[in-house]
């Protein structure tokens, strides 16, 4: 009998652990208590079509300055380039350093006379390299603003041992690049930080049986963190996000009258491009696997957070006084109300001309999925020679980004940037986004169609229904 009454309470408490997962705490549902409908989703689609979102007329007019845009290949960086360019900064006034050469369709055709330097910044002869570049000497005269959004963006990860990873270029390497930047006569410097630096680790277990939810399943992401001692390793959601503050530290710590610094905390994902990791991960899969599909979450679109940069620029601009917003990070989000996943789903699965398909699974299951990942992982990493002598290596695609951090940072959690968006005077750096997380998801899907129908896009393939009427209204042009 014993056994039997032990078994039945394994069964009850998985399956109201499973519930706990599947939960809105009422703290979180008064956030966003309306969910996306198909026909509002198709009505923004159109309107976006028929009025694209400008944000021209929102961005700081042009500078006297030179730029450094490190990281400027990427989602955040590229989109500070293509806004500095768009507000008529002259391309030899702009410097992209980053690893990698740039492959944005939208970057390729307007960057071609921004110089561009490939470079490592966890090395500090390369990133001297791309700073002491000689400048036109129209340019070589002007004040030095640098934006460092170069990130290794590992979320997976928790455990200590992993931690060099990510730290050696998200921690290190922003020192470097902040040093070097204050070496040769940068007076303003600002970097790309994450809103999940204030994220805690949830308690999952144990989740009592009388419990509605997890400890910590709903969070608040502000700056509030950063007045008080960095926390400890474990206090973190991820390595990740503890390299991203031990970063902020050291770049607002730096903040002088003549050297101003200032980080930003996107929230808590960004989304603008085919290759980010969330809608662009999820169109070019053409399917989505949600597992808490009701968690509400504030996302931010790239172009929001480019604004946002050039908008803290405008705020840190020399003056007699050094304004209260210098050495301070700012979370930053979307206008209008977070969404949740399904919402996000909803969005795909409606608007995409490519295949898509929308399915859910147990939370519970993916909760064990997430640690027999992780326990592979870090057998790996503590024992090498399995992989030397026999191979064995982690999971390769999304399913490698499927371990217990991840599920720490998929909880309910809202951005609160209220400080970045009051005035310079205020305390804040008068931070004022131009699209709503509508707007801009029902953006990206429009242009990811453009791309699916012109064949930019490898392996991602029309709909049925779409093929007939792409091959109609190419033969309504051709006539």
């Amino acid at each position: 009998m014993l056994v039997l009454a032990v078994i039945a309470f394994g069964i009850f408490w998985l399956y109201r652990f499973n519930s706990a997962l599947r939960s809105t705490p009422d703290e979180a549902r008064k956030f966003s208590p309306k969910r996306w409908t198909k026909e509002q989703l198709r009505e923004a689609y159109e309107n976006v079509k028929k009025r694209p979102v400008d944000y021209l007329k929102h961005v700081p007019p042009a500078q006297e300055r030179r730029y450094i845009i490190v990281g400027g290949s990427g989602l955040v960086g590229g989109d500070i380039v293509l806004q500095l360019l768009e507000r008529g900064q002259h391309p030899s006034s702009i410097r992209i350093v980053d690893f990698a050469p740039i492959t944005r369709d939208d970057m390729l055709p307007k960057t071609s006379s921004c110089d561009f330097v490939t470079t490592d910044i966890t090395s500090i002869p390369s990133v001297e390299a791309a700073f002491s570049k000689p400048w036109p000497s129209s340019v070589s005269h002007l004040p030095l603003t640098v934006f460092h959004t170069a990130a290794l963006i590992r979320p997976q990860e928790r455990h200590p041992l992993l931690y060099s990873r990510v730290s050696r270029v998200n921690r290190d390497g922003a020192i470097i690049v902040l040093n070097t930047a204050k070496k040769h006569g940068c007076d303003i410097f600002i970097a790309t930080s994450s809103a999940s630096v204030s994220i805690t680790p949830t308690r999952f277990i144990p989740t009592f049986p009388w419990e509605s939810h997890p400890k910590g399943y709903f969070q608040i992401c502000d700056e509030k963190d950063f007045d008080r001692p960095i926390r400890p390793h474990e206090d973190f959601f991820a390595n990740y996000a503890h390299s991203k503050a031990e970063a902020e530290r050291a770049i607002c710590s730096a903040s002088t009258q003549h050297f101003r610094t200032g980080c930003l905390r996107p929230g808590n994902a960004i989304y603008g491009q085919k290759t980010d990791p969330l809608v662009g991960n999820i169109l070019r899969e053409g399917s989505y696997v949600a597992y808490v599909p009701q968690v509400i979450q504030s996302y931010v679109y790239s172009r929001n957070v480019s604004l946002a940069h050039l908008q803290f620029e405008s705020a840190l601009l020399p003056s007699a006084t050094l304004p209260a917003c210098a050495g301070r990070p700012f979370v930053i989000t979307d206008a209008g109300p977070p969404i949740t996943f399904r919402d996000m789903a909803l969005a795909c699965e409606t608007l995409s001309e490519a295949k898509f398909s929308y399915s859910e699974a147990s939370p519970l299951v993916i909760h064990t999925i997430a640690h027999m990942m992780e326990f592979w992982s870090l057998l790996l990493a503590r024992f090498p020679f399995l992989t030397e002598w026999f191979g064995w290596r982690e999971a390769k695609g999304p399913i490698r980004m499927l371990q217990p951090a991840v599920l720490n940072v998929g909880i309910h959690s809202v951005v609160d940037d209220s400080k970045a968006r009051k005035r310079v005077e205020e305390g804040g750096i008068g931070y004022t986004p131009v699209a709503s997380t509508l707007e801009g998801i029902v953006t990206q899907i429009g242009e990811f169609n453009e791309d699916v129908r012109a064949g930019r896009i490898k392996g991602v393939r029309l709909r049925e229904g779409k093929i007939a009427q792409v091959a109609e209204e190419a033969r309504a042009v051709a006539s």
